[in-house]
C-alpha cells in the first residue's frame, strides 16, 4: 500500500496533468490533492449514472471511458470517449442538477474525485483555471454539435470511418502492417459510437477488411490503409 505522502504526490501529479489545474503552483496542487480521492474501477463498471446527484468532478489518471445517454427504448447513444488527463462530471457542478450522462470504464481505470465545494473553491481562487474550464466546456459543446451533425446527416459508412480515423489519431500505435487501435470496443460499443446497429457496423468493417483497408490482430483493429479510410470519412 502506498504511504499517504506518496499517494498525495501521485494525486498532485495527476491534478497537474489536467488542463484546468495546469497553471496551479506546486503548493496549490498540494492543497487540492489533500482533498481529492483516488477511485479505481474495473473494466465494464459504471463510474457515473445518468440521473445521479452531482457531488464531484473527476480527472482521469489512467484508463479510457465511454460517455453515453440512455434512450427511451433501453438502448444507449455514445457521445464520446475520454482518456488520461481529461476531466468529466464538471457540468453539473454549476447548478443543482443531476448527472446528464452515464460514464463507463472501457478498461480498468483510475480517476481522481474532487468534491463539488473543493472544485468550485479552486476555480474561485484561480482565474486561469476558470478560463481553462470555459475553454473545455466550449470544446465539449463543439464536439457534441459535430457528433450530432454526423449521426443525423452522414451515412453510416462515413460516420464509422470518421470515428476510426479519430481513434487512430488519438490512441493509435504502430502495429504490423499499419496503425493499431488497442482500445477494446465490443461490436455493440463500436456500433453505438456511430449510432447504428451492430449488424450494419459489422458489414462496413467486413467490407473494409476485404478491401485491405482494415485487419484484426491480437484483439486490435489495425488500419492498414489510413488514406483510404480518410477518403471514406470525407476528411
Amino acid at each position: 500500500m502506498p504511504t499517504r505522502s506518496r499517494q498525495r504526490d501521485q494525486q498532485r501529479a495527476a491534478l497537474g496533468r489536467l488542463d484546468v489545474f495546469s497553471a496551479f503552483s506546486s503548493g496549490e496542487l498540494d492543497d487540492l490533492a489533500e482533498l481529492a480521492r483516488i477511485r479505481r474501477y474495473a473494466r465494464g463498471r459504471t463510474l457515473v449514472t445518468q440521473g445521479d446527484v452531482t457531488d464531484a468532478a473527476f480527472g482521469i489518471v489512467s484508463g479510457r471511458l465511454r460517455v453515453s445517454l440512455s434512450r427511451a427504448d433501453g438502448s444507449e447513444a455514445t457521445l464520446t470517449l475520454l482518456g488520461p488527463g481529461e476531466l468529466f462530471g464538471e457540468l453539473g457542478l454549476f447548478q443543482d442538477a443531476s448527472r446528464s450522462a452515464h460514464v463507463t470504464a472501457l478498461e480498468d481505470a483510475c480517476v481522481l474525485a474532487i468534491g463539488k465545494s473543493e472544485f468550485l473553491a479552486a476555480l474561485r481562487h484561480s482565474p486561469a483555471a476558470s478560463l481553462a474550464l470555459c475553454q473545455l466546456l466550449a470544446s465539449r459543446i463543439r464536439q457534441l454539435v459535430q457528433h450530432f451533425e454526423e449521426v443525423t446527416a452522414m451515412p453510416v459508412e462515413q460516420r464509422l470511418a470518421r470515428k476510426l480515423v479519430f481513434l487512430a489519431a488519438r490512441w493509435g500505435e504502430p502495429a504490423a502492417g499499419g496503425t493499431g487501435i488497442s482500445l477494446r470496443l465490443s461490436q455493440r460499443e463500436l456500433a453505438e459510437l456511430v449510432d447504428t446497429s451492430r449488424q450494419t457496423a459489422n458489414k462496413c468493417l467486413a467490407k473494409w477488411r476485404k478491401a485491405g483497408v482494415l485487419a484484426s490482430s491480437a484483439r486490435k483493429l489495425v488500419i492498414r490503409d489510413l488514406s483510404a479510410l480518410r477518403r471514406h470519412a470525407g476528411t
